[in-house]
């Protein structure tokens, strides 16, 4: 009943649309009922709607250089300098207080934490892969 309802009334409307204005007047009133339509519907599923839970809080953790970290592991396989300036530095903090950091890591991963060499400058070359960083983080814990 509402269907045929709102059905002669649309016709209705593009009826007098058109009498008025003629193409016009039925384009505009098409567009009217389309927008109507439009709003019409999304108030109905608006309704339908189930209400949301609120979503959980998202709190940063509670390690603050957590960020840096992160970003220095994700950056660090892009090349060579990015190694150097965010890794590298990460990891002679972590060798400080060690004596023996040559050792626990080896002659073939040394050159990548030895604080005694200079930046890379190459920002083509690529850095060492995430299989590396492993291998030497890896080999620290073992060495503790």
């Amino acid at each position: 009943m509402i269907t045929a309802g709102l059905t002669v009334a649309a016709a209705s409307l593009l009826a007098a649309g058109y009498a008025v204005a003629a193409t016009a007047g039925l384009f505009v009133c098409a567009v009217l009922l389309t927008v109507l339509a439009v709003a019409g519907a999304r108030a109905s599923l608006r309704k339908a709607d189930p209400p949301h839970e609120p979503a959980p809080v998202v709190r940063r953790p509670d390690f603050p250089g957590y960020d840096h970290l992160a970003a220095a592991v994700s950056w660090c396989g892009v090349s060579r300098h990015a190694w150097d300036c965010d890794m590298r530095p990460i990891l002679v903090r972590l060798l400080r207080n060690r004596s023996d950091g040559r050792a626990a890591l080896g002659d073939e991963l040394w050159p990548l934490a030895d604080p005694s060499l200079s930046r890379s400058g190459d920002r083509d070359a690529p850095g060492p892969t995430r299989k590396t960083l492993e291998r030497i983080l890896d080999r620290l814990e073992a060495a503790r």
